[in-house]
C-alpha cells in the first residue's frame, strides 16, 4: 500500500476539506499542534488524490493496524540500523500506519491515530512507546489534530507545545 505524506499543501483550506469529505477513510487533512503551525496532508492508497499534489513524499507500508480514525494523529519520522525496524513493526498495535521511504532508505515514518489527548498521552507514557524510542534513531515527533472545519486554520485557534504538562500529562 501506498502512503503519500504532502508537505504545506498548495491548495486552498476548502478544496483539502472537500477532498477529505469525499474520500474520508483515504485523506487525512493534519493541522501540526506546536507553535511550529501549519499544515499537512496524509493520503494512504489513493493513486488519483496524490496526483492532485506537486510534491508528495511516497512511502511504502510496513504495518497498517486497526481503524486510521482519531481526532490527533502522532508522527514520528525516524530511522533505524540492522533489524530494528523489524522489531519496531512488532510493536505497532492499535490504530497506526508504519511506512518506509519508497527509495528503499531507512527512513521510515510511523503515524499513530488517537481519540484525544489523554490517550495520546498515555501511549508516549508506556513502555511500548518506550521500546520503539529505543530501537528508533533520529526520531523527529510531530502532533497533529484532524481538521474537519475552517475554523481550526484560524489564528486564534491554540496551539500547544510538548513541554506543556497541563495538557500532555
Amino acid at each position: 500500500m501506498k502512503i503519500n505524506l504532502v508537505l504545506a499543501p498548495e491548495q486552498l483550506p476548502a478544496q483539502l476539506l472537500a477532498f477529505q469529505a469525499a474520500n474520508s477513510a483515504h485523506f487525512f487533512y493534519l493541522g501540526k499542534e506546536t507553535q511550529l503551525s501549519g499544515a499537512n496532508v496524509l493520503i494512504v492508497d489513493e493513486p488519483e488524490l496524490v496526483a492532485q499534489f506537486k510534491r508528495p513524499l511516497s512511502f511504502d507500508s510496513r504495518v497498517v493496524s486497526g481503524n486510521l480514525a482519531g481526532e490527533v494523529i502522532h508522527q514520528i519520522s525516524f530511522q533505524t540500523k540492522g533489524r530494528n525496524d523489524e522489531l519496531i513493526e512488532q510493536l505497532v498495535t492499535g490504530n497506526a500506519i508504519m511506512a518506509q521511504n519508497a527509495n528503499g532508505k531507512a527512513d521510515f515514518m510511523l503515524w499513530t491515530f488517537w481519540p484525544d489527548h489523554q490517550a495520546l498521552a498515555n501511549f508516549v507514557n508506556s513502555d511500548t512507546f518506550k521500546q520503539m524510542k529505543n530501537l528508533m534513531k533520529n526520531a523527529y515527533t510531530v502532533s497533529y489534530f484532524h481538521i474537519s472545519s475552517t475554523d481550526q486554520l484560524s489564528l486564534t485557534h491554540q496551539m500547544r507545545d510538548f513541554d506543556d504538562k497541563t495538557w500532555w500529562g
